[in-house]
């Protein structure tokens, strides 16, 4: 299978840096001096896996992720591209940037965040606008990570909860979501094997992300071709005076032919 590109979004602190410090650890794509400097720092507390992703300064310093950081690992079946989007609402123009051309997105949800004890419960608006934006980037596969559930005395009646208003909102927005999964990306519950508890008996999120398809896999895939050169003086249509231009790039996905209306955007 290709290597699949998925972002991580959701609302600030809800554990987008920490889940793919999880991923990189679990999948032994840490390099030992990365790992020797991230255990000098904790000086003996747990390892902060959220610092692998965190590269900028200023993202040290405040604990938050700023620009979009880019990480690599493999497993045995396919290979992985994961981009770290910021949370804070003034970095959303950066998730955007993460989030055109990849395969899928991985929302985390803090269910610590949420009221469980609301009749409905409302999910915050960073979270919603996430979901929303990949959509609107065409980003095929959503996938829901209900995240820090090891904070829930009654882990499984809060998950279900949770998911029944995620898929309320899903179903409203029209969003095309592949799975929603239970995580605790501090623990490792749920991240790379499956979670042992008598009331989950589904995939981990990361077989849900082995078996999703890429952009150029998929048949129905919309024509994705980013213009790399305008050539605007190729020949002139005879009586008309009009000049048409060449665009020239290469296709990402999706396919053209004869006859086929396309769409042009603005960078």
């Amino acid at each position: 299978m290709k290597a699949l590109r998925f972002l991580t979004a959701g609302s600030v602190d809800d554990g987008k840096s920490t889940l793919i410090g999880r991923l990189l650890f679990d999948g032994q794509a840490i390099l030992a001096d990365q790992l020797d400097t991230l255990e000098r720092r904790a000086a003996g507390r747990p390892i902060d896996l959220s610092l692998l992703t965190d590269g900028l300064e200023a993202e040290r310093e405040q604990g938050i992720t700023i620009d979009v950081a880019y990480r690599y690992f493999a497993t045995k079946t396919r290979k992985f591209i994961i981009a770290d989007a910021p949370g804070h609402e003034q970095y959303t123009r950066n998730m955007v940037t993460a989030a055109a051309g990849s395969d899928a997105a991985v929302v985390l949800v803090d269910i610590s965040k949420l009221d469980l004890n609301e009749a409905e419960v409302t999910l915050l608006p960073q979270t919603r606008r996430h979901s929303l934006l990949a959509q609107l980037l065409r980003v095929p596969s959503i996938v829901f990570a209900i995240n820090k559930i090891d904070a829930l005395a009654d882990a499984g009646a809060g998950f279900e909860k949770v998911k029944k208003a995620l898929d309320k909102f899903a179903a409203a927005a029209g969003l095309n979501v592949a799975a929603t999964v239970p995580v605790s990306a501090l623990r490792g519950d749920n991240v790379t094997q499956p979670l042992d508890a008598p009331w989950w008996n589904g995939e981990s999120l990361l077989q849900v992300l082995e078996r999703l398809p890429t952009l150029s896999e998929r048949a129905d895939a919309p024509l994705s071709l980013p213009v790399q050169y305008v050539q605007k003086d190729a020949y002139q249509s005879a009586g008309t005076g009009f000049q048409p231009r060449v665009l020239w790039g290469r296709i990402a996905h999706g396919a053209v032919k004869a006859g086929d209306t396309i769409e042009v955007l603005p960078s």
